[in-house]
């Protein structure tokens, strides 16, 4: 566990994401779930030293496959955006396809379908939290993930990012806007972050530049894609991008490139039947 700033940590759990623990004398807020729980649902390691009985909100960033692992079985209160609660949400948190179980294979092994939560708290727009005097604004950023939240915290000058921020591997496509993912990563750059520490789910803390190079590879993705629906080209000329995307972003070796491959075919196949199966 790290503490960042007064009263914020991090800490990654056993699925490889960096979560949030904002702890202070009035409670405790999760970004996510900093570790998984055994079967009768108690914290374990540096977390459960930290968090003292149930803590207050979890935070659930987006609706990606091993958020919904990190949660399962927990009882704390869940805050989540509305989309998470749609059809297309609640079809894709209950079917498991092989794609989804190669992305996170390299983590922990697990078995049978998973169902997000129901959100005991859920918004539209932007919600704010309190922990005492302590406020997390949370704000819906839709470009990595339909039900994209950052959790930023003003007084502290942390905000986390989920996935709209990803080094060295390809980004996860199924449900993103990529036009609004490159509008959500210039605001990250702008003054409005100046002197913040932004906390990537899958890095931990990245910096000005790494955003930078994260927009160059959404704009460079997008502009294939939109020649790509524009020619109305099968899904099998989108599949055949996946090299130049890989290559683009880092070098595959052996212990990536089934990965990342396959979290781009699962990504391209799932935007392609969003957003332009019908285009076709």
């Amino acid at each position: 566990m790290q503490e960042i700033a007064d009263n914020v940590f991090i800490e990654q759990n056993s699925l490889g994401l960096y979560a949030g623990i904002i702890h202070n004398e009035a409670g405790t807020i999760l970004i996510d779930s900093p570790i998984r729980t055994d079967g009768a649902g108690t914290w374990r390691g540096a977390t459960a030293r930290l968090v003292t009985g149930r803590p207050r909100y979890m935070v659930v960033l987006d609706t990606n496959y091993d958020r919904f692992l990190s949660i399962k079985g927990n009882d704390t209160t869940i805050v989540a955006h509305s989309e998470t609660t749609t059809p297309l949400r609640a079809r894709y948190a209950s079917v498991k396809t092989v794609e989804e179980a190669y992305q996170h294979e390299g983590n922990e092994a697990h078995s049978g379908s998973i169902r997000m939560q129901a959100p005991e708290i859920n918004f539209d727009g932007d919600l704010g939290l309190h922990l005492g005097d302590l406020q997390i604004q949370l704000e819906h950023h839709p470009g990595s993930n339909l039900a994209g939240i950052w959790a930023i915290i003003p007084e502290r000058k942390v905000v986390f990012v989920g996935d709209s921020v990803l080094v060295d591997e390809p980004p996860f496509l199924a449900y993103a806007n990529l036009e609004r993912w490159e509008q959500d990563l210039k605001e990250l750059g702008s003054k409005r972050f100046k002197d913040y520490q932004i906390v990537s789910a899958r890095n931990g803390l990245v910096n000005k530049d790494q955003v930078k190079t994260m927009a160059g590879h959404i704009a460079y993705i997008a502009k294939a894609f939109e020649k790509l629906a524009e020619a109305k080209a099968p899904v099998d000329e989108w599949y055949a991008r996946i090299p130049a995307i890989s290559g683009k972003i880092i070098e595959l070796n052996l212990f990536n490139s089934d990965l990342f491959y396959n979290r781009l075919h699962w990504g391209i196949t799932t935007y392609y039947e969003l957003n332009c199966r019908e285009r076709g």
